[in-house]
């Protein structure tokens, strides 16, 4: 008889303790990372505002918007697209149209901080743009490349359901069709466009320097 009061006293314990497994997550659940989605509105508004600033015919427009992947609680995939369109009154209304695509992996420094952790984010980005211009000979059309290594360093807020994070780095890599004046195709998005190019190593700032979304 007392074995089977202990049998069931401890299949009563065990039936609990799933229960409130089940019920309560652990907290190692609760601080594992979660998937977040995100824009860098700081270099949309300085585009933005640059564009009336360098004359009354110029309007820019770029929306960087990414998203990172946890693998682990202290790294995460990251992708970004960063789509580019812009007119000028040059010679004629010149124009740019550009996609850049980038992916790289996000390492946390300080994973067990509660307020916050320092990362480093190796990539690879991608860039392709075209540009339309006129001359005395007509109007003409240019396309150009670059890819690109880099790495951020940066510092994310820790929170639930807010994505915050601040973020600076560089990058260098080979640039084809890229026009003589300018360091890359990146930074030629804020002068007109040259139809004189040629392919050579390119430099790039990483200035967007907030990244703000959410995360789910």
């Amino acid at each position: 008889m007392k074995k089977l009061w202990v049998l069931a006293a401890c299949l009563f314990t065990g039936t609990a303790w799933a229960q409130s497994e089940a019920v309560s997550p652990s907290l190692d659940d609760e601080s594992e990372p979660s998937v977040s989605v995100w824009i860098q509105p700081l270099g949309t508004l300085a585009f933005g505002l640059g564009g009336p600033l360098l004359g009354s015919g110029n309007s820019y427009l770029m929306l960087p918007v990414g998203m990172n992947v946890p693998l682990s609680p202290t790294q995460e995939l990251v992708f970004e697209v960063t789509p580019f369109l812009s007119r000028q009154d040059c010679e004629g209304p010149c124009r740019t149209r550009a996609l850049a695509l980038s992916v790289g992996s996000a390492f946390s420094l300080s994973p067990h901080s509660s307020r916050g952790s320092f990362f480093i984010l190796p990539k690879v980005t991608g860039l392709v743009s075209q540009d339309v211009g006129f001359s005395d000979a007509g109007s003409w059309t240019e396309t150009g490349g670059q890819l690109s290594l880099g790495l951020d360093l940066g510092y994310r807020v820790k929170s639930e359901h807010l994505f915050l994070t601040f973020a600076l780095g560089g990058s260098v890599g080979q640039g084809w069709n890229v026009p003589q004046s300018s360091t890359s195709l990146f930074a030629s998005f804020l002068d007109w466009p040259q139809r004189s190019r040629e392919d050579k190593w390119v430099f790039d700032l990483n200035v967007n320097l907030l990244r703000i979304g959410a995360s789910f």
